[in-house]
């Protein structure tokens, strides 16, 4: 198929692209208006490329990328526990993002992801890693608690304890200080309710 080698390894250097990028380019390496669409269902069909949600795509076969097609974001919740082993099970991808999404679960690369739509006043407390392509965004183990309450997500016991014994006291409250008073108050409650627990 024409274009195919120069499309891979131009697009190969991201994590994802969109179908304007994708259409633009082609037009540049001196593609019809109308082939681009056609070009890209059948790198489609054929597993060269892959569809992560409407008019974003990847090359790459692995589904640490698939958060960039909801930029910007941070992968965050039981996906950031399980990173930081604070969560026995390895979870799927989790995307916190203040995109104009719809929040759910959903099928991303063959495997169920989450989205969830933040407000830009929170959309802090995320730190970069390295995978095994790019590095990425991961929601920091502080505003990985935060998330979860605001989102109203409940854990097991036991795992919440060593969550909320891993804190770090002074950043939660530096976090804090940048939320809503009554969201502040539950984090407080429940943050003094779980050390209450006393594990062994």
């Amino acid at each position: 198929m024409k274009y195919i080698n120069e499309f891979l390894k131009h697009f190969y250097k991201v994590p994802t692209f969109s179908a304007r990028d994708a259409e633009l380019f082609l037009i540049y390496l001196g593609s019809s208006k109308k082939y681009p669409k056609r070009f890209l269902q059948n790198l489609i069909g054929g597993n060269k490329i892959f569809r992560l949600a409407k008019g974003e795509y990847t090359v790459h076969r692995n589904s640490e990328v698939i958060g960039f097609a909801f930029s910007p974001f941070y992968y965050g919740l039981t996906y950031a526990l399980s990173y930081y082993n604070l969560l026995e099970e390895r979870a799927n991808p989790v995307i916190i993002t203040t995109k104009s999404v719809r929040s759910g679960t959903r099928k991303s690369m063959g495997i169920n992801i989450s989205v969830f739509k933040l407000p830009k006043s929170m959309f802090f407390g995320y730190t970069m890693v390295k995978g095994e392509s790019f590095y990425y965004p991961i929601s920091d183990i502080e505003k990985t608690f935060l998330d979860l309450v605001y989102f109203d997500i409940g854990l097991r016991k036991d795992t919440l304890y060593r969550l909320v014994k891993s804190l770090n006291r002074k950043k939660l409250k530096e976090y804090l200080v940048r939320s809503p008073l009554r969201f502040k108050n539950k984090v407080e409650k429940l943050y003094q309710s779980t050390l209450d627990l006393n594990f062994r």
